[in-house]
Protein backbone atom coordinates (compact mmCIF):
# COMPACT_ATOMS: atom_id res chain seq x y z
CA UNK A 1 0.00 0.00 0.00
CA UNK A 2 1.33 3.71 -1.25
CA UNK A 3 -0.07 6.44 0.81
CA UNK A 4 0.71 9.87 -0.85
CA UNK A 5 0.44 11.99 2.46
CA UNK A 6 1.01 11.85 5.81
CA UNK A 7 -1.12 13.93 7.63
CA UNK A 8 -4.32 13.50 8.93
CA UNK A 9 -5.89 11.21 6.36
CA UNK A 10 -2.77 9.39 5.34
CA UNK A 11 -2.23 8.15 9.15
CA UNK A 12 -5.61 7.00 9.62
CA UNK A 13 -5.63 4.71 6.49
CA UNK A 14 -2.02 3.66 7.59
CA UNK A 15 -2.73 2.81 11.26
CA UNK A 16 -6.19 0.85 10.51
CA UNK A 17 -4.59 -0.80 7.44
CA UNK A 18 -0.77 -1.67 9.73
CA UNK A 19 -3.03 -2.82 13.23
CA UNK A 20 -5.63 -4.91 11.54
CA UNK A 21 -4.09 -6.37 8.16
CA UNK A 22 -0.94 -8.16 9.21
CA UNK A 23 0.20 -8.80 6.06
CA UNK A 24 0.21 -5.55 4.18
CA UNK A 25 3.59 -3.40 4.11
CA UNK A 26 2.91 0.53 3.69
CA UNK A 27 4.61 3.44 2.15
CA UNK A 28 4.15 6.61 3.26
CA UNK A 29 5.51 9.58 0.94
CA UNK A 30 5.47 13.13 2.64
CA UNK A 31 7.20 16.05 1.02
CA UNK A 32 8.24 17.52 3.98
CA UNK A 33 10.66 16.72 6.63
CA UNK A 34 10.28 15.72 10.47
CA UNK A 35 10.26 19.10 11.82
CA UNK A 36 8.40 19.10 15.13
CA UNK A 37 7.28 16.09 17.57
CA UNK A 38 3.88 17.96 19.26
CA UNK A 39 0.85 19.51 18.27
CA UNK A 40 0.17 23.07 18.40
CA UNK A 41 -2.74 23.84 20.57
CA UNK A 42 -4.31 26.81 19.60
CA UNK A 43 -4.90 28.30 22.72
CA UNK A 44 -3.49 31.51 24.16
CA UNK A 45 -0.07 29.98 25.99
CA UNK A 46 0.72 28.88 21.80
CA UNK A 47 -1.12 30.65 19.45
CA UNK A 48 1.94 33.41 18.96
CA UNK A 49 4.35 30.29 18.73
CA UNK A 50 1.93 28.39 15.65
CA UNK A 51 1.54 31.75 13.91
CA UNK A 52 5.80 32.11 13.58
CA UNK A 53 6.08 28.38 12.72
CA UNK A 54 3.53 28.92 10.05
CA UNK A 55 4.57 31.64 9.06
CA UNK A 56 8.74 30.25 8.69
CA UNK A 57 7.58 26.55 7.05
CA UNK A 58 4.28 26.86 5.14
CA UNK A 59 4.43 27.55 1.32
CA UNK A 60 2.33 28.09 -1.23
CA UNK A 61 2.74 26.21 -4.86
CA UNK A 62 -0.52 27.29 -6.43
CA UNK A 63 -1.73 30.06 -8.47
CA UNK A 64 -5.07 31.51 -8.54
CA UNK A 65 -7.43 32.51 -6.08
CA UNK A 66 -5.55 30.11 -3.68
CA UNK A 67 -2.41 31.95 -4.06
CA UNK A 68 -3.08 34.53 -1.51
CA UNK A 69 -4.56 32.47 1.50
CA UNK A 70 -3.75 28.81 0.82
CA UNK A 71 -0.99 27.06 1.95
CA UNK A 72 0.85 23.67 2.63
CA UNK A 73 2.71 22.61 5.68
CA UNK A 74 5.77 20.21 3.72
CA UNK A 75 6.37 18.47 7.73
CA UNK A 76 5.73 15.04 8.89
CA UNK A 77 2.04 14.71 9.97
CA UNK A 78 1.22 17.73 7.84
CA UNK A 79 -1.57 20.61 8.42
CA UNK A 80 -3.24 18.78 11.54
CA UNK A 81 0.30 19.14 13.57
CA UNK A 82 -0.88 22.63 13.53
CA UNK A 83 -5.00 22.09 13.85
CA UNK A 84 -7.73 23.02 15.49
CA UNK A 85 -8.68 22.53 19.01
CA UNK A 86 -12.37 21.94 18.30
CA UNK A 87 -12.74 18.80 16.47
CA UNK A 88 -16.34 18.10 15.45
CA UNK A 89 -18.19 15.73 13.51
CA UNK A 90 -20.00 16.89 10.24
CA UNK A 91 -23.84 17.69 11.28
CA UNK A 92 -26.07 14.88 9.30
CA UNK A 93 -27.83 17.42 7.51
CA UNK A 94 -24.50 18.78 6.17
CA UNK A 95 -24.40 15.39 4.27
CA UNK A 96 -27.86 15.77 2.47
CA UNK A 97 -28.38 19.43 2.45
CA UNK A 98 -27.19 20.40 -0.90
CA UNK A 99 -28.94 19.09 -3.94
CA UNK A 100 -25.63 18.78 -6.35
CA UNK A 101 -23.17 17.52 -3.40
CA UNK A 102 -25.25 14.64 -1.62
CA UNK A 103 -23.20 12.26 0.35
CA UNK A 104 -23.45 8.59 -1.09
CA UNK A 105 -23.43 7.34 2.49
CA UNK A 106 -25.41 7.86 5.48
CA UNK A 107 -24.75 8.99 8.75
CA UNK A 108 -25.38 5.57 10.38
CA UNK A 109 -22.47 3.98 7.99
CA UNK A 110 -19.92 6.66 9.46
CA UNK A 111 -20.93 6.58 13.25
CA UNK A 112 -18.66 3.99 13.93
CA UNK A 113 -15.69 5.01 12.23
CA UNK A 114 -16.37 8.79 14.14
CA UNK A 115 -16.19 6.81 17.11
CA UNK A 116 -13.47 5.35 16.73
CA UNK A 117 -11.95 8.51 15.12
CA UNK A 118 -13.26 10.51 18.68
CA UNK A 119 -11.56 7.61 20.80
CA UNK A 120 -8.34 8.05 19.35
CA UNK A 121 -8.05 11.90 18.58
CA UNK A 122 -9.90 13.96 21.17
CA UNK A 123 -8.12 14.15 24.81
CA UNK A 124 -10.30 13.55 27.92
CA UNK A 125 -10.46 17.13 29.65
CA UNK A 126 -12.77 20.09 28.43
CA UNK A 127 -11.98 23.94 29.07
CA UNK A 128 -14.01 24.39 32.50
CA UNK A 129 -14.05 27.51 34.97
CA UNK A 130 -15.90 30.23 35.57
CA UNK A 131 -14.63 32.22 32.77
CA UNK A 132 -16.04 29.30 30.57
CA UNK A 133 -19.79 29.06 32.61
CA UNK A 134 -20.25 32.44 32.08
CA UNK A 135 -19.85 32.34 28.25
CA UNK A 136 -21.63 29.48 27.57
CA UNK A 137 -24.93 30.97 29.48
CA UNK A 138 -24.56 34.46 28.13
CA UNK A 139 -24.72 32.69 24.84
CA UNK A 140 -27.57 30.12 26.08
CA UNK A 141 -29.96 31.33 23.46
CA UNK A 142 -27.92 30.64 20.20
CA UNK A 143 -27.37 26.67 21.99
CA UNK A 144 -23.84 27.18 22.90
CA UNK A 145 -22.09 24.64 24.31
CA UNK A 146 -18.82 22.98 25.22
CA UNK A 147 -16.55 21.38 22.49
CA UNK A 148 -16.29 17.74 22.08
CA UNK A 149 -14.06 15.81 24.20
CA UNK A 150 -13.12 12.41 24.12
CA UNK A 151 -15.07 9.35 25.94
CA UNK A 152 -13.09 9.78 29.05
CA UNK A 153 -13.76 13.06 30.09
CA UNK A 154 -11.78 14.82 33.39
CA UNK A 155 -15.93 15.79 34.84
CA UNK A 156 -13.87 18.64 38.04
CA UNK A 157 -15.13 21.59 38.00
CA UNK A 158 -11.76 23.31 37.42
CA UNK A 159 -10.25 25.70 35.82
CA UNK A 160 -8.55 24.19 32.42
CA UNK A 161 -7.79 25.04 29.05
CA UNK A 162 -9.00 21.66 27.70
CA UNK A 163 -8.75 19.89 24.52
CA UNK A 164 -5.43 18.75 23.60
CA UNK A 165 -6.08 16.24 21.23
CA UNK A 166 -3.78 13.55 19.24
CA UNK A 167 -2.56 15.25 16.52
CA UNK A 168 -1.07 12.71 13.01
CA UNK A 169 2.46 12.97 13.46
CA UNK A 170 1.72 12.21 17.10
CA UNK A 171 0.10 9.02 15.76
CA UNK A 172 2.32 7.90 13.00
CA UNK A 173 5.86 8.60 15.01
CA UNK A 174 4.25 6.05 17.70
CA UNK A 175 3.68 3.70 14.80
CA UNK A 176 6.65 3.93 13.73
CA UNK A 177 8.08 3.01 16.87
CA UNK A 178 5.89 -0.15 17.35
CA UNK A 179 7.13 -1.05 14.01
CA UNK A 180 10.86 -1.04 14.91
CA UNK A 181 9.87 -3.02 17.52
CA UNK A 182 8.19 -5.80 15.52
CA UNK A 183 9.90 -9.17 13.86
CA UNK A 184 9.31 -7.96 10.25
CA UNK A 185 9.25 -4.41 9.08
CA UNK A 186 5.95 -3.26 7.70
CA UNK A 187 5.97 0.28 7.53
CA UNK A 188 8.11 2.80 5.39
CA UNK A 189 8.04 6.71 5.46
CA UNK A 190 9.82 8.63 2.96
CA UNK A 191 10.27 12.32 4.19
CA UNK A 192 11.78 15.38 1.80
CA UNK A 193 9.83 13.40 -1.25
CA UNK A 194 8.09 14.40 -3.81
CA UNK A 195 5.23 12.45 -5.59
CA UNK A 196 5.27 13.75 -9.14
CA UNK A 197 3.46 10.87 -11.46
CA UNK A 198 1.62 8.17 -11.11
CA UNK A 199 2.64 5.31 -13.54
CA UNK A 200 -0.23 3.08 -15.09
CA UNK A 201 1.07 -0.76 -15.87
CA UNK A 202 0.57 -1.43 -19.30
CA UNK A 203 0.22 -4.90 -19.19
CA UNK A 204 -2.69 -4.25 -17.33
CA UNK A 205 -5.58 -2.11 -17.93
CA UNK A 206 -7.17 0.00 -15.32
CA UNK A 207 -4.63 -0.63 -13.10
CA UNK A 208 -1.42 1.42 -11.31
CA UNK A 209 2.00 0.23 -10.70
CA UNK A 210 4.07 2.69 -9.15
CA UNK A 211 4.89 6.66 -8.36
CA UNK A 212 7.39 8.09 -9.46
CA UNK A 213 8.89 10.39 -7.09
CA UNK A 214 12.04 13.14 -6.79
CA UNK A 215 13.48 14.19 -3.78
CA UNK A 216 11.80 17.49 -2.70
CA UNK A 217 15.14 19.65 -1.61
CA UNK A 218 16.46 18.69 -5.16
CA UNK A 219 15.34 20.52 -8.39
CA UNK A 220 16.66 18.10 -11.06
CA UNK A 221 17.28 15.47 -8.94
CA UNK A 222 17.41 12.02 -10.15
CA UNK A 223 13.61 10.33 -9.41
CA UNK A 224 13.03 6.94 -8.39
CA UNK A 225 9.86 5.19 -8.51
CA UNK A 226 7.89 3.41 -5.35
CA UNK A 227 5.78 0.30 -6.33
CA UNK A 228 2.79 -0.90 -4.55
CA UNK A 229 -0.52 -2.87 -5.01
CA UNK A 230 -2.87 0.08 -4.24
CA UNK A 231 -2.35 3.85 -4.09
CA UNK A 232 -4.28 6.10 -1.32
CA UNK A 233 -4.72 10.19 -2.60
CA UNK A 234 -3.81 11.83 0.60
CA UNK A 235 -2.29 14.92 -0.20
CA UNK A 236 -4.72 17.55 0.17
CA UNK A 237 -7.52 18.49 -2.31
CA UNK A 238 -5.21 20.38 -4.56
CA UNK A 239 -2.35 18.81 -4.58
CA UNK A 240 -3.71 15.33 -4.91
CA UNK A 241 -6.19 16.32 -7.74
CA UNK A 242 -3.05 17.83 -9.63
CA UNK A 243 -1.56 14.63 -9.44
CA UNK A 244 -4.37 12.74 -10.45
CA UNK A 245 -4.16 15.66 -13.40
CA UNK A 246 -0.58 15.45 -14.00
CA UNK A 247 -0.77 12.17 -14.31
CA UNK A 248 -2.75 12.23 -17.64
CA UNK A 249 -4.97 9.23 -15.77
CA UNK A 250 -7.92 10.91 -17.75
CA UNK A 251 -7.08 10.43 -21.38
CA UNK A 252 -5.60 7.29 -20.62
CA UNK A 253 -8.57 5.38 -19.06
CA UNK A 254 -11.43 7.74 -19.47
CA UNK A 255 -11.86 8.62 -15.74
CA UNK A 256 -14.75 11.23 -14.75
CA UNK A 257 -14.59 14.69 -16.47
CA UNK A 258 -15.04 16.11 -12.78
CA UNK A 259 -11.27 15.19 -11.67
CA UNK A 260 -10.39 18.39 -9.83
CA UNK A 261 -14.03 19.86 -10.03
CA UNK A 262 -15.99 20.89 -6.65
CA UNK A 263 -13.21 22.84 -5.21
CA UNK A 264 -14.31 24.02 -1.68
CA UNK A 265 -13.17 25.34 1.67
CA UNK A 266 -14.78 27.27 4.47
CA UNK A 267 -15.67 31.11 4.21
CA UNK A 268 -13.48 32.19 6.92
CA UNK A 269 -14.15 35.34 8.92
CA UNK A 270 -12.51 36.19 12.45
CA UNK A 271 -12.27 39.24 15.18
CA UNK A 272 -10.71 39.88 18.18
CA UNK A 273 -12.95 40.88 21.24
CA UNK A 274 -11.03 42.55 24.20
CA UNK A 275 -13.19 41.50 27.30
CA UNK A 276 -10.43 42.03 29.64
CA UNK A 277 -12.27 45.03 31.43
CA UNK A 278 -15.27 42.97 31.07
CA UNK A 279 -16.75 43.05 34.96
CA UNK A 280 -18.82 39.80 34.35
CA UNK A 281 -16.48 37.76 33.19
CA UNK A 282 -13.45 36.64 35.43
CA UNK A 283 -10.79 35.51 34.22
CA UNK A 284 -9.66 32.22 33.09
CA UNK A 285 -9.78 30.05 29.58
CA UNK A 286 -12.65 29.86 27.55
CA UNK A 287 -13.48 27.65 24.21
CA UNK A 288 -17.02 27.47 23.02
CA UNK A 289 -18.71 27.27 20.35
CA UNK A 290 -22.35 28.52 18.49
CA UNK A 291 -23.51 25.31 16.22
CA UNK A 292 -25.81 26.64 12.81
CA UNK A 293 -28.97 27.74 13.94
CA UNK A 294 -30.95 25.85 11.37
CA UNK A 295 -30.93 23.96 8.84
CA UNK A 296 -31.27 26.81 6.45
CA UNK A 297 -28.46 27.15 4.03
CA UNK A 298 -28.50 30.76 4.93
CA UNK A 299 -27.29 29.96 8.15
CA UNK A 300 -24.87 26.70 7.53
CA UNK A 301 -21.70 28.63 9.67
CA UNK A 302 -20.34 27.60 13.31
CA UNK A 303 -18.55 30.16 15.25
CA UNK A 304 -15.59 28.69 17.59
CA UNK A 305 -14.71 31.34 21.01
CA UNK A 306 -11.51 31.07 22.54
CA UNK A 307 -9.33 32.82 25.02
CA UNK A 308 -6.30 33.83 23.69
CA UNK A 309 -3.77 36.35 25.41
CA UNK A 310 -2.70 39.64 23.69
CA UNK A 311 0.71 39.62 22.99
CA UNK A 312 1.83 43.21 23.53
CA UNK A 313 0.43 43.30 27.17
CA UNK A 314 -1.00 40.33 28.37
CA UNK A 315 -4.63 41.36 28.24
CA UNK A 316 -7.40 38.45 28.02
CA UNK A 317 -8.94 38.76 23.84
CA UNK A 318 -11.60 36.30 23.06
CA UNK A 319 -10.68 35.29 19.07
CA UNK A 320 -14.12 34.76 17.71
CA UNK A 321 -13.88 32.75 14.41
CA UNK A 322 -16.59 31.84 12.06
CA UNK A 323 -16.47 28.76 9.14
CA UNK A 324 -19.68 29.09 6.91
CA UNK A 325 -20.02 26.21 4.34
CA UNK A 326 -19.65 27.11 0.62
CA UNK A 327 -21.84 26.01 -2.13
CA UNK A 328 -20.76 22.99 -4.15
CA UNK A 329 -20.01 24.45 -7.63
CA UNK A 330 -18.15 22.55 -10.63
CA UNK A 331 -16.79 25.55 -11.67
CA UNK A 332 -14.79 25.86 -8.50
CA UNK A 333 -11.78 23.36 -9.66
CA UNK A 334 -8.03 22.74 -9.97
CA UNK A 335 -6.42 23.08 -12.93
CA UNK A 336 -2.95 22.84 -14.47
CA UNK A 337 -0.75 25.81 -15.67
CA UNK A 338 0.83 23.72 -18.49
CA UNK A 339 3.39 26.91 -19.05
CA UNK A 340 4.27 27.53 -15.64
CA UNK A 341 6.72 24.28 -14.14
CA UNK A 342 8.01 23.87 -10.92
CA UNK A 343 11.77 23.38 -10.03
CA UNK A 344 11.12 19.42 -11.06
CA UNK A 345 9.10 20.47 -13.83
CA UNK A 346 5.86 19.51 -13.19
CA UNK A 347 3.11 21.51 -13.97
CA UNK A 348 1.73 23.85 -11.21
CA UNK A 349 -1.90 24.00 -10.02
CA UNK A 350 -4.18 26.61 -10.69
CA UNK A 351 -7.42 27.23 -8.41
CA UNK A 352 -10.26 28.65 -9.35
CA UNK A 353 -12.32 29.38 -5.82
CA UNK A 354 -15.41 32.38 -6.69
CA UNK A 355 -18.07 32.77 -4.11
CA UNK A 356 -21.81 32.21 -5.54
CA UNK A 357 -24.75 33.90 -4.85
CA UNK A 358 -25.60 31.61 -1.59
CA UNK A 359 -22.21 32.17 -0.15
CA UNK A 360 -22.36 35.36 -0.35
CA UNK A 361 -25.16 35.40 1.63
CA UNK A 362 -24.27 32.96 4.33
CA UNK A 363 -21.10 35.08 4.75
CA UNK A 364 -23.40 38.12 5.83
CA UNK A 365 -25.24 36.06 8.09
CA UNK A 366 -21.88 34.87 9.40
CA UNK A 367 -21.04 38.33 10.11
CA UNK A 368 -24.31 39.54 11.58
CA UNK A 369 -23.77 36.16 13.85
CA UNK A 370 -20.42 37.37 14.87
CA UNK A 371 -21.57 40.94 15.82
CA UNK A 372 -24.56 39.51 17.51
CA UNK A 373 -22.49 37.29 19.76
CA UNK A 374 -20.29 40.27 20.42
CA UNK A 375 -23.22 42.13 21.24
CA UNK A 376 -24.24 39.07 24.39
CA UNK A 377 -21.01 39.27 25.94
CA UNK A 378 -20.42 42.80 25.92
CA UNK A 379 -16.73 43.78 25.64
CA UNK A 380 -15.51 46.07 22.61
CA UNK A 381 -13.53 44.54 19.02
CA UNK A 382 -9.75 44.88 19.19
CA UNK A 383 -9.97 44.18 15.53
CA UNK A 384 -13.95 43.66 13.93
CA UNK A 385 -14.80 40.91 11.97
CA UNK A 386 -13.19 40.61 9.10
CA UNK A 387 -13.29 37.91 5.38
CA UNK A 388 -9.60 36.28 5.62
CA UNK A 389 -8.27 35.61 2.41
CA UNK A 390 -9.94 32.28 0.09
CA UNK A 391 -7.62 29.11 1.67
CA UNK A 392 -6.58 31.11 5.03
CA UNK A 393 -8.57 28.42 6.58
CA UNK A 394 -6.96 25.16 5.22
CA UNK A 395 -9.99 22.90 4.99
CA UNK A 396 -10.06 22.93 1.03
CA UNK A 397 -12.41 19.87 -0.44
CA UNK A 398 -14.30 18.44 -3.24
CA UNK A 399 -11.72 17.71 -6.06
CA UNK A 400 -11.94 13.94 -6.31
CA UNK A 401 -15.26 13.58 -4.21
CA UNK A 402 -17.00 10.45 -4.02
CA UNK A 403 -20.69 10.09 -5.49
CA UNK A 404 -22.78 7.35 -7.24
CA UNK A 405 -21.48 7.90 -11.07
CA UNK A 406 -19.13 9.81 -12.87
CA UNK A 407 -21.56 12.14 -14.05
CA UNK A 408 -21.18 13.44 -10.39
CA UNK A 409 -17.99 12.88 -9.32
CA UNK A 410 -14.62 11.28 -9.51
CA UNK A 411 -14.89 8.25 -7.42
CA UNK A 412 -17.02 5.33 -6.63
CA UNK A 413 -19.17 5.59 -2.98
CA UNK A 414 -15.46 3.09 -1.94
CA UNK A 415 -12.60 5.52 -2.55
CA UNK A 416 -11.90 4.09 -5.55
CA UNK A 417 -11.40 6.90 -8.78
CA UNK A 418 -13.87 6.32 -11.37
CA UNK A 419 -11.77 4.04 -14.40
CA UNK A 420 -9.29 2.38 -12.08
CA UNK A 421 -9.28 -0.23 -9.91
CA UNK A 422 -6.47 0.34 -6.69
CA UNK A 423 -5.99 4.37 -7.14
CA UNK A 424 -8.28 5.55 -4.00
CA UNK A 425 -9.33 9.28 -2.49
CA UNK A 426 -8.54 9.08 1.18
CA UNK A 427 -8.07 13.14 2.32
CA UNK A 428 -10.97 15.85 2.11
CA UNK A 429 -10.96 16.04 -1.63
CA UNK A 430 -13.69 12.94 -1.42
CA UNK A 431 -16.19 15.38 0.39
CA UNK A 432 -18.62 16.00 -1.64
CA UNK A 433 -19.55 19.11 0.26
CA UNK A 434 -17.17 21.02 3.29
CA UNK A 435 -20.28 21.38 5.89
CA UNK A 436 -19.17 23.80 8.60
CA UNK A 437 -16.89 21.58 11.36
CA UNK A 438 -13.50 21.66 11.24
CA UNK A 439 -12.74 18.49 9.03
CA UNK A 440 -9.94 16.57 10.70
CA UNK A 441 -12.54 14.30 12.57
CA UNK A 442 -14.17 13.49 9.82
CA UNK A 443 -11.35 13.08 7.38
CA UNK A 444 -10.15 10.52 9.88
CA UNK A 445 -13.16 8.87 10.27
CA UNK A 446 -13.47 8.54 6.53
CA UNK A 447 -9.93 7.33 6.12
CA UNK A 448 -10.57 4.50 8.80
CA UNK A 449 -13.75 3.68 6.35
CA UNK A 450 -11.70 3.78 3.29
CA UNK A 451 -8.68 1.10 4.96
CA UNK A 452 -11.72 -0.97 5.44
CA UNK A 453 -12.77 -0.82 2.05
CA UNK A 454 -9.91 -1.45 1.34
CA UNK A 455 -9.02 -4.67 3.30
CA UNK A 456 -12.20 -5.92 1.73
CA UNK A 457 -9.92 -5.76 -1.40
CA UNK A 458 -6.97 -6.50 -0.79
CA UNK A 459 -6.74 -9.77 -1.93
CA UNK A 460 -7.24 -8.85 -5.34
CA UNK A 461 -3.77 -6.77 -5.01
CA UNK A 462 -2.14 -9.43 -2.74
CA UNK A 463 -2.99 -11.95 -5.82
CA UNK A 464 -2.00 -9.83 -8.83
Amino acid sequence: MVVIGSGPAGVAVAERLYKERPSVTIAIIERGSTLLRRHFYTNGALIGERDRFLARHQVCPWEGDLDEGGALLPALGGRGIVGGSQLHRFYASDLTLWPNGLWPLTEGELDPYFREAETRLLGGSRCGGPAQEYVCESLANLHARHPPCGPAVDTERRPSVGLPHHSSVERLLALLDMDRAAPSRRLRIFTDTRAVRLVADPARPRHMSRVRCVPAGEPGGAHFDVHGGAFVLAASAVESARLVLVSGVQALNGMSTNVGRYLMEHVYCRGYLDVSRHQKIPPGPINVFVPPQSAALENRFQVEICSVTHPADGRSVLRVTGSAAMDPQRQNRVTLSPDRVDGHGVPRASTVLRLSPGDERRKMSLLRGLQNIAALLGGSWLAPPAVMPRGASYHEAGTLRIAQSPAEGAAAPDGSLFGWDNVFTGDASAFPSVGVANPILTITAMGYRLADRLASRLGIFERA
